[in-house]
């Protein structure tokens, strides 16, 4: 009987962690590593707009100089991190110094930072390679990753849709076999809608486990700066994984964690392993979205059926959704507009007080000059009465929704209403409803306004062949909760 051989998994297929145990095995080198990315860039990145900067040619050689140095301190037998010689990309709007941060936007184009975001520096601390900077929407405020400085990103599943945003160009590197993972950010699903769209997987952490030192927008005419710990969008942004894989999440969100001594908002507070976790002692509950927006009938299918899958591995399943999360939604938006995205007015206010023409995207100045006309119109007494009563209210969501989470530890949510839709359309009809894309994500502006930790894991496809991802929700700071029970959701699907 002839002998059964079977062929090497691909490098551009592995996961970060599967790549990095490679490497240190030596069955490969991070030369080779950075090679098999370098060459599906090169034939593939002009064509999805995933990785925007560096130029072609710094980002070759300077991977491969990078890649040389791993091998030569393996050779040494020097300690190895975590990561050694897995090669990534990072969303542009977390500092990596020396390196363009743009945040998408021509108002920014010129900024080169002199120190590297805190979860970024202790990435490239575990070994990993740094490949080049990923396209986002502008600011990272929209649901594309498209801007008028580096154009739009695609999704490699279908070139017509939208890989999500605003952390798209990570999720369309890591999709496509251009990056082993991505490091993004979120604030109202950044890294978890592109996920859903591109049949990645991603997490965005309890808020307050990374530190966010180093994520634009800050004041860029001074070195970085902590985030303000009073801004409603430094409050409940994080940066956040985007991996092929949830062994790969739980690795990377645990090199992430820990105070900084920058971030007054970071907890002193340790990732336990996932491994520890006896599943079948949680409670989970499920529900078609946080109860105001209309979810996609072969989404709330794939859901009932993932949640399904689950009754025999965990306590308990129920549908049933958590009291008053239906007003969590219209709080992200309501405490949002309270205050404007200041930090995003303001930067463009100092470009255009240098060249008046500066080319902005039109959404983005139309909603600033509709929430300042808004607050123009306010005294400071009555701003400072309404963001109060805002963030009362929403602090009275929280409670009511973890002492749901106390009963039922585990929460499945849709990711969004639809599956990725088709760049440049701005609303999805479905099941007789017409939803404007700005709301397709309201189960994860829900669950980021409440602070509780969310991972992304694809479940199947909807009707157009698209991935279909949910969010494994759970309370704050048990992380390892929700990445146990992503692990047995990977496992199933």
């Amino acid at each position: 009987m002839p002998e059964i051989t079977t062929e090497p998994t691909p490098i551009h297929t592995m996961d970060a962690g599967t790549l990095a145990a490679a490497i240190r095995d030596r069955q490969v080198t991070a030369v080779q590593a950075v090679t098999a990315y370098l060459e599906r860039i090169e034939r593939y990145n002009h064509l999805l707009g995933a990785i925007v900067s560096p130029g072609p040619a710094r980002l070759r050689s300077e991977a491969l100089a990078r890649a040389a140095a791993a091998d030569e301190a393996q050779a040494r037998g020097e300690v190895l991190g975590p990561l050694h010689g897995v090669p990534f990309t990072v969303k542009d709007t977390l500092a990596v110094v020396g390196y363009p941060t743009t945040a998408g936007s021509m108002v920014l184009k010129d900024y080169i930072p002199e120190a590297t975001a805190t979860v970024i520096a202790r990435i490239l601390a575990a070994g990993a390679i740094f490949l080049g900077k990923a396209n986002c929407s502008e600011f990272a405020v929209d649901t594309h990753a498209g801007n008028l400085l580096f154009g739009d990103s695609r999704n490699p599943l279908d070139t017509t849709r939208t890989p999500g945003g605003s952390s798209g160009g990570d999720a369309v590197a890591v999709a496509a076999g251009l990056s082993a993972f991505g490091i993004g950010t979120d604030f109202g699903g950044s890294v978890r809608w592109p996920a859903h769209c591109t049949g990645t997987l991603s997490m965005r952490p309890t808020i307050g486990l990374l530190p966010g030192t180093g994520i634009l927008p800050y004041d860029t005419t001074a070195p970085i700066a902590p985030p303000n710990s009073s801004s409603v969008l430094h409050r409940y942004m994080t940066a956040g994984p985007i991996t092929r894989s949830v062994d790969d999440l739980e690795l990377l969100v645990r090199i992430m964690a820990g105070p900084d001594g920058l971030d007054a908002q970071t907890a002193p507070v340790t990732v336990p392993s996932s491994k520890t976790i006896d599943i079948s002692t949680l409670s989970v509950a499920w529900c078609a979205g946080e109860g105001t927006v209309p979810i996609r009938s072969d989404v709330v299918a794939a859901l009932s059926a993932a949640a399904g899958k689950l009754t025999p591995s965990v306590a308990s399943v129920r549908e049933q959704r958590p009291p008053r999360l239906n007003e969590a939604a219209g709080l992200f938006l309501e405490l949002r507009d309270a205050e404007g995205l200041p930090e995003v007015a303001k930067a463009i206010h100092q470009a255009q007080a240098e060249q008046a023409d500066i080319a902005v995207t039109p959404g983005i100045l139309a909603y600033l000059d509709s929430v300042e006309a808004t607050l123009t119109n306010q005294s400071a007494s009555d701003a400072l009465t309404h963001l109060l009563a805002a963030t009362a209210r929403r602090d009275a969501v929280y409670t009511a929704v973890s002492t749901f989470l106390n009963d039922h530890p585990i929460l499945l949510l849709p990711v969004a209403s639809v599956t990725a839709p088709l760049i440049g359309t701005t609303s999805e009809q479905f099941d007789g409803a017409v939803v404007p894309w700005s709301q397709l994500g309201s189960s994860c502006r829900a669950i980021s306004i409440l602070a509780l930790p969310s991972a992304v894991i694809p479940i199947g496809h909807g009707e157009n062949g698209m991935p279909i991802g949910i969010q494994v929700i759970g309370r704050r700071f048990h992380d390892h909760e929700v990445l146990a029970v992503a692990r047995e959701l990977e496992r199933l699907s």
